[in-house]
């Protein structure tokens, strides 16, 4: 008889202030891109974001806030071949959350990160 390993699976949390840099990216996007292209990396970043509830370990550190008592960690999302966004989070096993802090445009100055995840 085959063993199955049951998969833990977390909860994600948007934060509030990462809830409003994810608003700005969207209207940034908006602006800038199609409404189709727009579209679609929303949908794209959204579900990237939720994917964590089983996939959390599979980020890299942020060098920019490794000082930082909680493991930050981000997820690198291209939008196009010199655009990124870094999704940044830390996780609570204690409490099976994950918490999204922020949606961060590499374009940006880096070091904004550590201003915007307080």
């Amino acid at each position: 008889m085959e063993k199955r390993e049951t998969q833990v699976t977390y909860q994600v949390e948007i934060t509030q202030s990462a809830n409003l840099y994810f608003y700005d990216l969207v209207e940034y996007l908006y602006t800038h891109y199609s409404i189709d292209r727009a579209e679609e990396i929303v949908t794209e970043l959204e579900e990237m974001a939720l994917s964590l509830n089983v996939l959390f370990d599979r980020g890299s550190n942020e060098p920019k806030l490794a000082t930082r008592p909680k493991d930050y960690k981000y997820l690198l999302y291209k939008r196009s071949k010199r655009k990124s966004v870094k999704i940044i989070y830390y996780v609570d096993k204690i409490a099976k959350k994950v918490y999204v802090t922020d949606f961060f445009p590499t374009e940006m100055n880096d070091t904004q990160i550590s201003e915007r995840n307080k």
